[in-house]
């Protein structure tokens, strides 16, 4: 099995993984009534099950068939339910995950994919890693204003359908992850 199928399946893992848990810390924000929190996770969640899907499509190019992805991942929900704490420290495991992506995991998983001439895989490991980047950046935002007290107003939140990058109050015309038109940007509500 190459490094790079073995890369794109723990990708899928990692991935999955955080989807589910920003849809738990989501609820949790909820519970404390921080909404806009909330709202970042939901977004940040969707964002998530696109590089899923980016993801799984690499996998099946690769291997040639469609890939299911419950017959290669399994999460123990039970285990992440038990894990999840106050908004705040939601908030620091979310940046701490978003910068490990980012800085270490998926420049790594590049590097493979291009040394394995996976243009797919390098192309899916690439978009989720500059939209990782900005996940952080967002996350770390809402947690220095959430540690200074700081109100929160009420944003739009949009989602590039393509890539998975997050965008406040307004759609680029022009995506700054992947380029596509603004025409794949979701309202996340």
């Amino acid at each position: 099995m190459s490094k790079t199928i073995e890369n794109l399946k723990e990708a899928l893992h990692g991935e999955s993984l955080a989807k589910f848990k920003y849809e738990l810390y989501s609820d949790k924000a909820e519970q404390e009534n921080l909404l806009e929190i909330a709202n970042l996770f939901r977004a940040i969640a969707f964002a998530e099950s696109i590089h899923i899907k980016n993801h799984l499509r690499a996998l099946s190019v690769i291997l040639g068939s469609e890939i299911i992805l419950e017959d290669i991942i399994s999460i123990d929900k039970k285990e992440v339910k038990s894990k999840i704490s106050s908004t705040n420290k939601n908030l620091k495991d979310a940046i701490n995950g978003e910068i490990y992506e980012t800085k270490k995991m998926y420049k790594n998983f590049e590097k493979y994919a291009k040394k394995e001439n996976s243009d797919v895989a390098e192309l899916s490991f690439s978009l989720a890693r500059e939209a990782e980047g900005i996940h952080a950046e967002l996350f770390s935002n809402y947690l220095s204003k959430l540690q200074d007290n700081e109100n929160f107003d009420s944003v739009n939140i949009y989602v590039c359908q393509i890539c998975g990058n997050v965008e406040l109050m307004t759609v680029p015309t022009t995506c700054p992850v992947c380029d596509h038109n603004d025409k794949f940007f979701k309202k996340v509500e």
